[in-house]
């Protein structure tokens, strides 16, 4: 018995071991074959967000599916066969999800991942990869879908927990390329950048640079800085991802061609529609073959060939695409779809543009609503909603509905740079801001034909301008003395840090592309080495001040301050608005008077032809010595009219008035501005309260004079001596009245010397300036010792003055000019000079207050520099000035301002003592002061 028993026993044994043999041999196969099954794809199919330049979703091929179904389906019923094994069934469940979220199969992966995570979680494996994997992909899959605040929790989850079991890197990586990706999306730039720095770090080192998880992170930071205007940028990353990604994508895969898509977008941004067109149309050609035209990828691309036909014009066919697009991303994802929703929004906006109005409303109404609930009210694509909504109101006179709608984006557009601005440097600012200010324009342009209805909106836009104008300059300064006034050392050492490579650039932009590779210098590495440290300066420094806030400035502030002789007048620049951009230029006078509620207004609706022909008439004028009153006709009589008993004008300039002397536009009369009222002209009206607080007289502060450089003994530059005596004169006076004077002539009036400047309250240079308008076809490798292309990029390396040596930079085969003291001052270099405590610097030179007129910025070129610097007030010229009548000028100023302690009103006078003994205004208007 005892026999028989052990002979039933090996039998139930060997019958065990026979299926548990049967069972891992059917686990082999299945892995097996869902190995061979993921080989068809490319492997970023699975666990890596790709970025899209509109946000698109990624799909798959429904063919394949269909080969893969069947097996699919048999392995999600077969989890009762093996209970013995829940991790397996875990895997599978996770493999199995994965295949079907690849083939866009979303209802059924979910299902999957939520199985592998319900199984994990009931054997108490939640700290096994496999379940830090299964939130990934939960993450992903609501990312793709649009369920965005599910997308985030589970995203967020799969980091923590993969951080928590140290999982591989590369996962680690995969899921900070995924929130990464998810950030951007939700508008969060400033934190998702920051993710996918983390990322590529990551990835680089457990992956390699040459591997397609680096190459798709690469693409990934591209779109992000595409988002935020860093197209230089967006265009290195986007086609190094292609370079890399394409030995390991099959032939012409979907994957590649969304990388492509995104380069061929980022090119359309750019206005190179040539090369847009080309990817375009290869992209086409390959869908066409590989997926057919009823799928999800063909829709985005006829979405985005819609909107391109859009923007040049070929408008026959955009109806039709985006029909087509609407329909495919309806059959496949319902109509609670981002891309949906982008779609229809894009066709509303076609018909809008074409004044079928009928037809565009339901469209843009309906686009909103999905946005609403799929995005969120804060998502930057419901905000394009809203603004699209309130341009259809607009068109159809419903002009108080437009104006609500337009301040609900406005506002959401002020937090976008009140949450985006503290990590990024100027330069990256300044693109951010491109984008943003065209809807401030808009609103402008709105404002121009809606204010006799309602003529608060004169306040709103005043309002808007103040706080908005020289934004750039103000959170630079900001930035500054946040750092210097926080008493940390280590911020305090990384900023002296941060100026020692600017001007280490500014040394390394006198090198020839030759000379920099002789040296084995990485230009662009030392400037994204100096980018990074400028964003994390920025950020600190908004740490200190205990959050980021923009202060808000109101005009209700500057009229309290006002007297009723006294107006603030705001010009501003602005671009028709008539359905979309027109070429159409208006410059829009807001005059704010202490009697008045709303500000007044006058409209000058020839811009184009202000800043073209007038504009050349005026200089001939000037240049010519001829009296002139039709410019005053067209650039002051409307203002005139609106400022009748007003003696004193705090006038802040854009677009063209930066470039013209309103002092000297001559009224029919005979007389001019000059002589009719006292103009004082400020960076900003938001100013005025401080202005009119400071009297303060020099006496007893320190004063540095640099005049009659030595340039050279080649007589390249021609010499002036009249800044010698100019010099030397004003140092009489300014020590007559116990200034404290340093004074560098010939070979001390240095580049070394002007930099070592440190915060005098006055500091005033006589010398050649310049400003280089147009080098497009300049053949030289240097201009002014700097390298062209350089200059090219930045207005402020175009800008500078000339010093003692400078003859040397015109030689650009010298050797010596190599270096930060090579002669020229540029602007470049003036912007880390030490001015905090500087209260005026005075550019006795030929054109310094020339530069590249940014419309609500100001002059990028010297202006600019010495503003960034932290110089409290600036005297420059526009023109070429006369040597005699300046001597003349200087001297009489410096005298007045002695006696009266008024800057502006011993300018004022010094003017009108030059004017009584040359009567022309080149003799005494070259010269503008401005309050910064």
């Amino acid at each position: 018995m005892q026999a028989q028993a052990q002979i039933l026993d090996r039998l139930k044994d060997k019958a065990k071991n026979a299926a548990k043999n049967a069972a891992r041999s059917a686990k082999e196969g299945f892995f097996q074959e869902m190995n061979k099954m993921k080989e068809e794809y490319d492997t970023t199919s699975f666990n890596y967000a790709i970025a899209l330049s509109d946000n698109a979703a990624l799909f798959q091929n429904k063919e394949r599916f269909g080969r893969q179904k069947v097996f699919l389906m048999k392995g999600l019923y077969r989890a009762d066969e093996r209970r013995e094994s829940p991790l397996d069934n875990a895997r599978e469940s996770n493999s199995i999800g994965e295949m079907l979220y690849a083939n866009n199969r979303y209802k059924m992966a979910e299902l999957s991942f939520k199985g592998t995570k319900t199984i994990l979680e009931g054997i108490g494996q939640t700290s096994h990869p496999v379940y830090a994997q299964s939130l990934s992909n939960l993450g992903l899959l609501y990312h793709t879908t649009g369920r965005y605040a599910q997308a985030e929790k589970f995203t967020e989850a799969g980091l923590e927990a993969n951080k928590q079991i140290g999982a591989t890197q590369s996962a680690y990586g995969a899921s900070l390329n995924n929130k990464a990706v998810l950030y951007k999306d939700l508008g969060r730039y400033i934190e998702s950048e920051t993710l996918i720095e983390q990322a590529l770090s990551i990835i680089k080192q457990s992956k390699g640079e040459n591997s397609l998880p680096y190459s798709i992170c690469l693409n990934n930071k591209g779109i992000i800085y595409q988002t935020i205007g860093r197209y230089d940028k967006a265009e290195e990353y986007l086609k190094n991802a292609l370079t890399i990604s394409q030995p390991f994508l099959k032939e012409k895969s979907l994957n590649y061609t969304r990388l492509q898509m995104n380069l061929g977008l980022l090119y359309q941004d750019m206005k190179r529609y040539n090369e847009a067109e080309q990817i375009f149309n290869e992209v086409k050609a390959n869908l066409d073959k590989k997926v057919g035209k009823k799928h999800p990828d063909y829709a985005h691309l006829l979405n985005n060939l819609a909107a391109f036909y859009l923007e040049i014009g070929k408008n026959e066919e955009v109806e039709k695409l985006l029909l087509q697009a609407a329909s495919i991303y309806k059959d496949k994802f319902g109509e609670k779809h981002p891309s949906y929703a982008k779609t229809i929004s894009n066709l509303g906006n076609f018909y809008r543009i074409n004044d079928q109005l009928s037809k565009a409303e339901p469209l843009l109404v309906k686009a909103l609503e999905i946005r609403k609930t799929v995005l969120g009210d804060k998502h930057p694509d419901y905000i394009d909603s809203y603004e699209n909504l309130a341009l259809l109101h607009w068109q159809k006179g419903d002009l108080k509905s437009a104006v609500e709608e337009f301040r609900t984006v406005l506002k959401q557009d002020m937090e976008l740079v009140r949450t985006n601005f503290p990590a990024m440097s100027e330069y990256e600012k300044t693109k951010f801001w491109d984008l943003i200010s065209p809807k401030f324009q808009i609103f402008y342009s709105l404002v121009c034909q809606a204010y006799n209805q309602d003529k608060s909106l004169l306040s709103e836009m005043y309002n808007y301008h103040i706080n908005l104008k020289g934004l750039l300059l103000n959170e630079t300064t900001k930035v500054k003395e946040q750092i210097l006034a926080s008493n940390d050392k280590a911020l305090i050492d990384l900023y002296l840090t941060w100026i020692d490579q600017k001007e280490m650039l500014a040394s390394h932009y006198t090198m020839s592309k030759e000379e920099l590779a002789e040296e084995g210098i990485n230009l662009d590495s030392l400037e994204n080495a100096n980018n990074q440290i400028e964003k994390q300066l920025s950020q600190k420094s908004a740490l200190f001040s205990k959050g980021y806030e923009l202060k808000i400035y109101d005009l209700q502030t500057i009229k309290q301050i006002l007297n009723p002789e006294e107006a603030a007048i705001e010009i501003i620049r602005v671009q028709k608005f008539d359905k979309k951009f027109t070429n159409e230029v208006l410059y829009v006078a807001l005059i704010l008077t202490k009697e008045k509620e709303n500000p007044e207004i006058a409209i000058m609706d020839r811009g184009k032809e202000m800043e073209a022909q007038h504009f050349k008439f005026y200089k001939n004028a000037i240049r010519n010595k001829i009296n002139d009153t039709k410019s005053y006709n067209i650039y002051w009589q409307t203002i005139d009219g609106l400022i009748k008993g007003k003696k004193v004008v705090y006038l802040s300039c854009d677009g063209i008035y930066n470039q013209i002397n309103v002092n000297t536009l001559q009224a029919p009369s005979g007389k001019y501005l000059l002589e009719e009222k006292e103009i004082e002209i400020v960076a900003n009206t938001r100013y005025v309260p401080d202005v009119k607080a400071v009297s303060a007289s020099p006496k007893g502060e320190k004063a540095i004079l640099i005049g009659f450089p030595h340039y050279g003994n080649e007589n390249t530059i021609t010499s002036l001596p009249g800044t010698k005596v100019e010099v030397e004169k004003i140092s009489q006076i300014l020590k007559t009245n116990k200034l404290q004077t340093n004074l560098f002539l010939a070979e001390s009036a240095a580049e070394e010397e002007v930099k070592k400047v440190s915060n005098p309250k006055i500091l005033h240079i006589a010398t050649h300036g310049y400003f280089l308008v147009d080098l497009e076809n300049f053949g030289r490798e240097k201009i002014f010792g700097v390298s062209t292309a350089k200059a090219k990029e930045n207005p402020l390396l175009r800008a500078g003055l000339m010093l003692a040596g400078a003859e040397k930079a015109l030689n650009q085969q010298n050797v010596e000019v190599r270096g930060h003291n090579n002669g020229i001052l540029t602007a470049f270099e003036v912007m880390t000079m030490q001015l905090d405590n500087t209260d005026l610097v005075v550019l006795s030179a030929c054109e310094t207050g020339l530069g590249d007129v940014k419309h609500g910025e100001g002059v990028y070129g010297l202006q600019r520099a010495f503003q960034i610097a932290g110089a409290k007030s600036i005297i420059m010229s526009l023109w070429k000035v006369d040597d005699a009548a300046t001597q003349e000028l200087m001297q009489n100023f410096y005298t007045q301002w002695l006696k009266t302690n008024d800057k502006n009103k011993a300018f004022m006078l010094a003017q009108n003592a030059i004017k009584a003994k040359y009567k022309f205004p080149y003799f005494w208007g070259a010269f503008v002061l401005v309050t910064n």
